[in-house]
């Protein structure tokens, strides 16, 4: 069987948003089965395709909830 070809996505998060994924990890897993950060940023992708495409949420509220990011020197 072939190997499933994934590419790799780097993101610079703030310190706050770590700790959420982390969190968020966290109470997800059980001890039969760890979710891993990675595993929930996939899925976060995959809800918020889900409600853009249900018309549950607006691209623009949804980047409301985003911070400004700050310009590195």
């Amino acid at each position: 069987m072939a190997k499933k070809e994934k590419k790799r996505l780097q993101v610079v998060i703030s310190d706050e948003q770590d700790a959420l994924l982390t969190k968020a990890a966290y109470e997800l897993s059980n001890p039969e089965r760890l979710v891993s950060k990675s595993e929930v940023v996939r899925l976060a992708i995959q809800k918020i395709a889900q409600d853009l495409e249900e018309g549950k949420a607006s691209l623009e509220d949804l980047l409301k909830n985003l911070e400004p990011e700050e310009e590195e020197s």
